[in-house]
């Protein structure tokens, strides 16, 4: 067998680096002291899509220009059928994406400790969770990657939100160096990986085999995404199968028990509770990031054990019609998966905003935790 590329050598500078072309930018900003000014002037981007403001710092300005620019290998008939798959796997896309990503990601202790902190930087977890939805919606929509569209427009924010972190986190008092810079290469390209190769993996444990034109597809979307994150093309590689070789690397690297990764975990599951309320789905959340994500990484991000029996034989739930076995497990969570991520639109992206778009927003500050 030859050896993987991903070694510690590789890995272990990128630990260390940020994204210089966005931190120019957000330092201008500081620098010159016109935080305010330009969080408003950004405000203006309106729904994602909107042209970008005028009177903005020069590096800001240079910023814009060279991050809407996809890279040549880009293939817009690849991205229009990675695109698609929304629509065919919405509520699996997005349950995958809380209880495979997330998780996952958390049971980073490194990385968590930037996410644990940041959500100083916006409303709380809450917020932070819908935004990734709507993120991942953005992307996913039709058009999203078009130019200026909603998918560009959400990333550059992201990526401007990053960089603010790393500005105000690496010079806390609480941020520890042994965990790299904030918000790092390796981390952000694990959380790519997340999206690009924990999606397609938790739809097959969910029953949904995609063919492989529409798995590499999919992978090609978000390997496009993160171009545009700022991620260094040695850590952005072409192939699933080489980008499932080095989520692997990462997660053996990087997963170890924090408490930044079980506070954050935490939030998943009230959050899960929020979109489906009642006792008679208590075990959804546990089950499926058990199934997911696997036990190793719940149990490390402190999980409770899954209740598989509970969501199969109370006769009241809907989760269990047309299931009457417990160990059918796999239509079950298949079904337990469909109803979370819809409702997590329904009653998540739509009702807990009143109607309207969540939209990232680049702060101005660190201030008390919600």
């Amino acid at each position: 067998m030859p050896s993987s590329p991903w070694t510690d050598e590789l890995l272990d500078p990128k630990r260390k680096t940020g994204d210089p072309l966005a931190d120019r930018a957000i330092e201008e900003i500081y620098v010159q002291g016109r935080e305010e000014e330009v969080r408003e002037a950004l405000g203006t981007l309106g729904r994602n899509a909107g042209p970008v403001p005028d009177g903005l710092p020069d590096r800001l300005r240079e910023y814009f220009a060279a991050s809407e620019v996809l890279p040549p290998w880009t293939d817009p008939a690849l991205v229009r059928r990675g695109q698609g798959l929304l629509g065919r796997y919405q509520g699996h896309i997005t349950t995958n994406l809380l209880c495979a990503s997330l998780p996952l990601c958390y049971a980073c202790g490194n990385g968590a400790q930037a996410l644990n902190l940041s959500t100083r930087l916006t409303e709380g977890v809450f917020r932070r969770l819908m935004e990734t939805a709507q993120f991942v919606v953005d992307v996913l929509d039709t058009g999203g990657l078009d130019p200026a569209g909603r998918g560009i427009r959400s990333a550059q924010t992201i990526r401007l939100l990053h960089a603010t972190m790393r500005y105000h986190l690496s010079r806390h008092e609480s941020w520890d160096t042994a965990w790299g810079v904030p918000v790092n290469q390796e981390d952000m390209a694990g959380t790519l990986l997340s999206f690009s190769v924990v999606i397609p993996k938790g739809l097959a444990k969910l029953g949904v085999e995609l063919p492989t034109a529409d798995r590499d597809a999919f992978f090609h979307t978000w390997r496009v995404v993160g171009h545009v994150l700022g991620i260094e093309e040695r850590l952005n590689p072409e192939r699933f199968d080489d980008g499932a070789a080095l989520m692997d690397a990462i997660l053996e690297r990087q997963q170890q028990p924090s408490e930044a990764g079980t506070r954050l975990t935490k939030g998943v599951l009230d959050f899960i509770r929020e979109c489906l309320p009642g006792p008679m789905f208590a075990g959804v959340g546990p089950s499926l990031i058990r199934h997911l994500a696997g036990d190793h990484a719940a149990d490390i991000v402190s999980v409770p054990p899954a209740d598989l029996t509970k969501l199969a034989l109370q006769a009241t739930n809907p989760l269990s019609f047309g299931y009457g076995r417990t160990g059918d497990t796999v239509p079950l969570l298949a079904k337990a998966s469909n109803e979370l991520g819809l409702a997590v639109f329904k009653q998540g992206l739509l009702l807990t905003n009143k109607g309207r778009r969540y939209r990232w927003q680049v702060p101005t500050g660190l201030t008390p935790a919600t």
